[in-house]
């Protein structure tokens, strides 16, 4: 018996001869909505993974012209404004993402509101920082620098088309888009060090890249589904989305600061120098911080069901889930932390040979990624956002109070520690303190030392 949506579909009597002719048949088995989500993902991942190649290309040929010390500054002064980030988006994509997917008859109202919220949080956010650099005394460059790149944030408020073509599934459009800027900010990026120009131009580069995102939506939305004038601002609906978004700001404010303070205090308590060398580093492993994410979303559809079928299955799945990322982190880290010199000095030059032995640091540090990625399958099916947001904002505090007391002793060594030590806290330790997080604690736990049992998946 043929499923529903299929018996429309005429299959040949002849058996096929050739494999294009087998594949175009299974092509036209396989229902139409299916194909629509696969492509979806498919270019999103196409994206993703062009972007990470890119930006890692361009960005070794951009850290060997400028050296440590001007790419230390250009990367302080882009995370002293990540840590500010949240402010621009205040949550808003994944509850707008949601909204439009249950009612896109209300699309110019969410749009609307959400487009003028976002573009109030940057706003807000320049005001902060303007105020935060009345206290933190850096040179006039320095805040130049600062004030160029986080008037970028400005034109994130466009991201909001963003969100609506991933509510429609059709996150081809947005793409292309996507693919189209960052090719061109990238050749700029190539041509700007082919002519040697001074650093302050790769700051107004964010800025170029940001403005271009921009038109590039504004076009897109409108070739598709005509002129954004018909958005519409609601009061009442801008209440209400920033009642259900402030945890998310929140949260993304303290993860921002954990994941960015590092070269801020950096810069401040000893020099850019210092965070060249830990910005090279860091880019590295930021590029194998992809794989726990592609492997999360690959396997989470399957704990979900499996938590609705039984607590027997649901815990089983989860701790296989955590037995394969500690594997992921053993064959990724491993060579990583033996061949950490070798890898800098090819890639970037003995310039920056210092960033070998961060590089072997940073390889550890691993851990707490493919381990912190894992656990977030389990407080998203438990609903634990709360619990999630006292851990982020504790593990923030600690990673600053660590580095004040690490950094003056030990320089960038100091600051990844301080990491490690925060994330040992807000990913293992705080478990201890809170009864709904003890029982998969212990599955962390029993994951990672049995992570040879992975072949007993079920």
């Amino acid at each position: 018996m043929l499923e529903p949506g299929l018996t429309d579909i005429a299959i040949p009597m002849e058996q096929p001869t050739s494999h294009k002719a087998r594949f175009e048949i299974l092509l036209q088995l396989i229902p139409e909505r299916f194909h629509k989500y696969f492509q979806n993902v498919s270019w999103l991942l196409f994206e993703k993974v062009f972007t990470l190649f890119v930006a890692m290309v361009v960005g070794i040929y951009i850290a060997r012209y400028l050296q440590p010390e001007q790419y230390g500054l250009l990367n302080y002064a882009i995370s002293f404004v990540g840590i500010f980030s949240a402010f621009a988006t205040l949550g808003l994509d994944q509850i707008i993402v949601r909204e439009l997917a249950k009612d896109m008859d209300r699309k110019h109202d969410l749009l609307g509101t959400s487009f003028i919220l976002k573009l109030g949080g940057a706003f807000v956010l320049l005001t902060i920082l303007c105020g935060v650099l009345i206290f933190v005394q850096n040179d006039k460059f320095t805040t130049i620098l600062i004030v160029i790149i986080a008037t970028a944030e400005i034109f994130k408020a466009f991201e909001i088309v963003n969100c609506f073509f991933q509510a429609k599934v059709l996150s081809k459009y947005v793409v292309k888009v996507q693919l189209f800027v960052n090719l061109a900010s990238s050749l700029t990026k190539i041509v700007m060090v082919y002519y040697q120009v001074p650093l302050v131009w790769f700051a107004w580069v964010i800025l170029f890249t940001s403005m271009m995102n921009a038109l590039g939506y504004t076009y897109i939305y409108k070739k598709k589904e005509g002129t954004m004038l018909k958005w519409n601002f609601s009061k009442t609906l801008a209440i209400s989305l920033l009642n259900e978004a402030w945890p998310l700001t929140l949260y993304g404010i303290a993860l921002h600061t954990q994941a960015r303070i590092d070269q801020v205090m950096l810069g401040k308590m000893l020099n850019n120098y210092e965070v060249g060398q830990y910005s090279v580093a860091l880019k590295i492993i930021e590029i194998f911080g992809f794989i726990p994410m592609v492997v999360m979303n690959t396997f989470t559809p399957a704990v979900t069901k499996a938590k609705k079928m039984s607590r027997e299955l649901y815990d089983s799945r989860l701790l296989n889930f955590y037995r394969l990322m500690f594997l992921l982190f053993v064959i990724v880290a491993v060579p990583l932390y033996f061949f950490a010199d070798q890898i800098i000095i090819f890639l970037y030059g003995v310039e920056y040979q210092v960033a070998g032995v961060l590089l072997s640091l940073f390889a550890i540090r691993l851990f707490f990624t493919n381990m912190g990625v894992a656990k977030s399958v389990f407080i998203v099916n438990e609903s634990l956002f709360k619990y999630s947001l006292i851990a982020t904002i504790i593990g923030a505090a600690i990673n600053i109070a660590v580095n004040y007391w690490l950094i003056p002793v030990y320089a960038s060594t100091g600051a990844i520690i301080a990491t490690i030590v925060s994330f040992t806290i807000s990913i293992f330790v705080l478990d201890f303190f809170f009864a709904n997080t003890r029982r998969n604690q212990k599955l962390m736990f029993k994951g990672i030392f049995s992570f040879w049992k992975l072949n007993h998946i079920t």
